[in-house]
């Protein structure tokens, strides 16, 4: 992966193999402590403490492929950054990945683009809840995909229009919060 953004859709794709129809996602930017931190919390199926061991593993998969580098390759970037991975998991509640970044860590990953990979999750994946939040330097954005599905109206957007204002706002709000792509 070339950007944390990347990884956020890899978390957010984990979502949906879990069955999750509710999924809340939060970014913690924090230049005075110097972290970064990203929390995907979903209530999927949830993991038995084996299935969170192999989970970690890159020559595991639960979906039928030979390898399952997501957790893995987060992982190491997090660790390459002087940060760390924070997952917990309940069979039949859910599962909380906290990834902490140290942000001025010389090896960390730029952050990329998060507006993006939520509208790419939420374009493949119309029928997940999903909120977003992020908290930055200049405060606070939030996102709810399900109070977004109409305009002013209140009349019903399609899918691609629900798209388009979800990218428009995500970017304008993500700003007005503080973010700056690294």
């Amino acid at each position: 992966m070339v950007d944390i953004s990347l990884h956020l859709l890899d978390l957010l794709e984990n979502t949906k193999n879990a069955n999750a129809t509710r999924v809340s996602v939060l970014i913690e930017d924090d230049p005075e402590e110097d972290t970064l931190r990203i929390t995907v919390s979903d209530n999927g199926r949830g993991m038995s403490e084996q299935e969170l061991k192999l989970a970690v593993d890159p020559f595991y998969s639960s979906s039928g492929k030979k390898t399952g580098l997501g957790l893995p390759m987060v992982i190491q970037a997090a660790e390459m950054a002087g940060g760390t991975v924070n997952i917990k998991s309940e069979v039949g509640r859910g599962t909380d990945v906290t990834v902490l970044f140290r942000r001025s860590h010389l090896d960390r990953q730029p952050m990329g683009d998060p507006a993006a990979s939520i509208v790419a999750f939420l374009a493949g994946n119309p029928g997940i809840a999903t909120e977003f939040e992020y908290r930055g330097p200049k405060g606070r954005y939030r996102f709810d995909s399900a109070s977004e599905m109409t305009d002013e109206g209140g009349k019903p957007l399609g899918h691609l229009a629900f798209l388009w204002s979800a990218e428009e706002k995500l970017r304008e709000g993500l700003a007005k919060a503080g973010f700056r792509p690294d």
